[in-house]
């Protein structure tokens, strides 16, 4: 006998080990798969992730491309608009009143007074930082012509029967500027208020508009009308018999006393036999005998009331007709009412400068700004302002040492002492080859960038030109055009 019994089991003591063993051979392999599975889903995410990682790339190269342009685009459209920049006035006619003695001399009164205006605007836009830059000047006068020439005559302000002098001065005033216009609205007054508040809000959002002067200080509708634009910088308000209806409104003033009335229009008009002073027919060399049969021969002037239907003389009455004639007296009813004051000199020498000596651009026959043609500059001054340029490690300030002015606040570039012609000559050859961001539509008489290629038609650069976009443009001028507005066909080409 082995001295165990027969239920002895040496094997027995081992199970439960191996059993335990088995189980975790189990939990391993569950673990594995586990464990590979989360690898697997893992892989996938990483890869959809590369994918978009590699489209945002994608697209963010795409974005700073159409970034870049956008960019290239406002700049354009900056520049343009700065090009472009303009003062507007508009003015309410029936209440800011034209001085009598333009009206009275008709188209050349309206002429005079067109130039005079710019020249105002001009000076008062020169003296002030915000405005220095701007060239354009436009004015829009509002009124009815009919009613203030009724006003004029009752009030005695105009004399003798000729109902179209405003209607004359207005067309010389039109054609002396081109920017200028003289609108008439026909008879109500709110006619013209509300075509010169509809103008006036438009030209105050309009931001290539720097400068909006408005003239309507004799209307009370005016004030209340502006206390919506208050804190508006571009606002000013042209002054000519009193601003006192304007109460607290707060906005820069100007007066023109040389080109309006400073004094309000007469309450009523002198009795007719007593239009002229006794001075004044004291001093005329036609009897007072003969001036009251002058008067006489004219018909009555109308009131106010019946002015509109009343007939107008079917031949006109001159003062020739009834005086001697007198070589050194103008023969028209206008000297007669005007017989005490001094003779209206226009010394048009004095204005006149030689045409080089103002600014101006070229146009060609679709309005495109040619550019002036310079002399070639130099070789030793270009090779000696470059050699300073270098050894500064800075470019010149184009706009100070052409100009002569820098409004750049903190302007990294050259300034000192201003160049010689010479060198300036080379310094505009040089900046002539970069781009006008406004092209052809550059309207800036300071401007001193190029606008066309010099030779759009055989040029040797081809589409890498930086002016590729104007080849084939016409650069043959065929206007001039000055600062002060006037205009001179080019017929020679220079």
């Amino acid at each position: 006998m082995s001295g165990y019994g027969d239920d002895y089991d040496p094997a027995g003591q081992y199970i439960a080990p191996l059993k335990a063993f088995e189980d975790l051979i189990y939990q391993r392999h569950d673990i594995e798969g586990a464990f590979g599975k989360a690898y697997i889903e893992l892989m996938n995410k990483y890869r959809d992730k590369c994918r978009e990682c590699d489209r945002e790339k994608r697209n963010a190269t795409i974005w700073e491309k159409e970034q870049r342009m956008s960019e290239r685009e406002l700049n354009g459209l900056k520049a343009a608009a700065e090009s472009s920049m303009f003062a507007f006035a508009v003015i309410d006619g029936s209440g800011v009143v034209f001085r009598e003695d333009l009206i009275v001399r008709g188209e050349e009164g309206g002429e005079e007074a067109a130039h005079e205006l710019h020249r105002e605007i001009k000076d008062y836009l020169q003296d002030r930082d915000l405005y220095f830059d701007i060239d354009n000047i436009s004015v829009q006068v509002v009124l009815d012509v009919e009613g203030l020439t009724r006003t004029l005559h009752a009030t005695g302000t105009l004399k003798g029967p000729d109902m179209g002098l405003l209607a004359r001065f207005g067309r010389g005033f039109c054609r002396a500027q081109p920017l200028f216009s003289f609108t008439d609205v026909g008879y109500a007054k709110e006619q013209a208020e509300h075509k010169i508040r509809s103008i006036f809000e438009v030209m105050e959002r309009n931001i290539q508009c720097r400068c909006l002067i408005l003239g309507g200080l004799g209307d009370d509708g005016y004030a209340s009308f502006l206390e919506s634009f208050r804190g508006s910088s571009k606002i000013c308000l042209l002054e000519t018999t009193t601003a006192a209806t304007f109460r607290n409104v707060s906005f820069s003033r100007i007066s023109f006393p040389s080109i309006f009335r400073t004094e309000p229009l007469p309450a009523r008009r002198p009795p007719p036999g007593l239009s002229l002073a006794p001075t004044q027919l004291a001093s005329n060399p036609v009897s007072s005998a003969r001036v009251g049969s002058f008067f006489a021969s004219l018909n009555p002037l109308p009131s106010p009331a019946s002015s509109a239907i009343s007939p107008k003389p079917s031949t006109p009455v001159s003062l020739a007709s009834v005086q001697p004639k007198r070589e050194a007296e103008p023969n028209s009813y206008a000297a007669v009412s005007r017989i005490s004051e001094a003779p209206l000199t226009i010394d048009i020498s004095s204005k006149k400068t030689a045409a080089n000596a103002r600014p101006f651009y070229l146009l060609n026959r679709t309005d495109e700004r040619i550019d002036v043609p310079l002399p070639r500059p130099d070789a030793n001054v270009v090779r000696a302002l470059e050699e300073r340029r270098l050894k500064q490690g800075l470019n010149f300030c184009n706009r100070f040492h052409l100009t002569g002015v820098c409004k750049t606040v903190g302007c990294h570039f050259q300034h000192g002492d201003r160049l010689n012609i010479a060198e300036q000559l080379a310094l505009k050859q040089k900046t002539r080859n970069l781009v006008c961001g406004a092209l052809h539509q550059c309207r800036d008489f300071h401007c001193t960038q190029g606008h066309h290629c010099v030779t759009p038609g055989t040029c040797y650069f081809g589409d890498e030109c930086r002016f590729a976009d104007m080849h084939g443009m016409d650069i043959t001028p065929t206007l001039k055009v000055y600062e002060d507005g006037t205009r001179q066909i080019v017929t020679d080409g220079r």
